[in-house]
């Protein structure tokens, strides 16, 4: 559970924000009036708060001398403000803010608590920083820490594409436009060539006073331009709306590639991503394998307990092959019904013969609980290490593998070298 310090003395705003808060997101709040009773309360917590909301003129704090001891805490904190946006931003450049809501009725308490769901997952992305200045990352990186993402940074474009290469996970990439050897437009063009506008952003950043950079930029792929000396609210602004236009794109495309029970991947994504990873590979002569996993008697379960428990025994698999397949080189899909499948890259064939044992035998073990009633069950696993003429092939011959564990007991790996 998420916790969030909510410092205001008008009891109709904090309860404002509070309901807004718990409503929509589902985390705990804790509203202090004073700043006396919010260092009582940050001893209580021991400073543990994810995000605080911090009036600047409280009884014993009319200045906003809260924001000083609570800078002291590294919580990142968004000001409630009546006064103008300039003065506070000037007054309080260096603490640990991340943004400011103006109190002029409901629709900025709406703003506040999609600025906590931005900063709680900022949490889980990366991003990476390329500039030839020392000096300038290190304030681009402060600025990006202060907002709770992961940074990375690089000194040129070659060292940032070699970064990219290493964590292809990274979701935006802010560029200056002037560097030695390839500048942030040629930069661009690289990435482009292999990501797309909805899979990575890039913001460019320059300080020079071209007023074509920016359009040339934005036709070479980047999805923004920054003008360097921006100030820390436009930029979190920036930072802020393009990561949302990356997640409505993710949402979109997950809505299309995943299934609506598990949340694991469907059949669809399976057959049209797969083929790339099993192909590369192939190419490669890398190391993969194809697992397919099946429910053992799972139409006993359903029978005896019903469709709603059947559907809680097909989630706790997507839990289980997460727990173990989680990484950026595997792809975990639900083929239909009970049936899941695994393309598994870059493991050697003893350690997936490992991982796959640990997998049937924590089934095995694995008891799920609901109300009354306590669910076990096994499953059966069919994997191929053998690539023949295509996935789908390979596929057929893990599935054979699987049959043959069905046919002798259950609750077996089976392997086709």
């Amino acid at each position: 559970m998420k916790n969030i310090l909510i410092v205001e003395d008008s009891k109709v705003v904090s309860s404002a924000i509070k309901n807004l808060i718990e409503t929509e997101l589902n985390y705990h709040c804790v509203i202090c009036e004073s700043k006396k009773e919010s260092a009582q309360t940050l001893l209580k917590y021991k400073g543990k708060f994810d995000v605080a909301l911090l009036d600047l003129g409280l009884p014993d704090a009319p200045n906003g001398e809260i924001v000083d001891f609570i800078t002291k805490f590294n919580i990142p904190t968004i000001i409630l403000t009546g006064s103008t946006l300039s003065e506070d931003e000037t007054k309080f450049r260096n603490k640990n803010i991340v943004d400011y809501v103006i109190k002029d009725g409901s629709y900025s308490f709406v703003y506040a608590v999609s600025v906590i769901r931005r900063i709680i997952n900022n949490a889980k992305i990366k991003v990476l920083i390329v500039d030839d200045s020392p000096v300038f990352i290190e304030k681009i990186e402060k600025l990006i820490l202060r907002y709770k993402l992961i940074s990375y940074t690089a000194n040129n474009s070659e060292e940032a594409l070699k970064v990219l290469k290493s964590h292809p996970d990274i979701k935006l990439v802010l560029t200056d436009y002037y560097m030695p050897i390839m500048n942030g437009l040629e930069l661009t063009r690289k990435i482009r060539k292999k990501y797309t506008k909805d899979e990575l952003g890039i913001i460019v950043l320059s300080d020079n006073d071209d007023k074509n950079a920016s359009t040339k930029v934005l036709k070479y792929g980047a999805n923004d331009f920054l003008d360097k000396k921006f100030s820390n609210d436009e930029f979190f602004a920036r930072i802020s709306a393009n990561l949302e236009i990356l997640e409505l794109f993710e949402d979109a495309n997950n809505k299309a590639n995943r299934d609506f029970l598990t949340g694991m991947y469907n059949r669809r994504y399976l057959f049209q991503t797969g083929v790339q990873k099993y192909d590369k590979a192939n190419k490669n002569n890398k190391n993969f394998a194809i697992v397919i996993i099946d429910i053992d008697k799972f139409k006993n379960i359903n029978d005896t307990h019903g469709h709603d428990i059947g559907d809680i025994a097909i989630k706790e698999v997507a839990i289980i092959l997460n727990k173990h397949f989680n990484d950026y080189d595997n792809l975990i899909a639900r083929l239909g019904g009970e049936e899941f499948c695994i393309l598994i890259s870059k493991k050697k064939v003893d350690e997936v013969k490992e991982i796959l044992e640990e997998v049937r035998k924590d089934f095995e073990l694995n008891i799920i609980k609901v109300k009354n009633l306590e669910i076990k069950y096994t499953v059966s696993i069919g994997c191929s290490f053998n690539f023949g003429e295509s996935m789908d092939e390979m596929i057929q011959s893990a599935d054979n593998s699987l049959y043959v564990a069905k046919d002798n007991g259950r609750n077996q790996v089976r392997y086709r070298d």
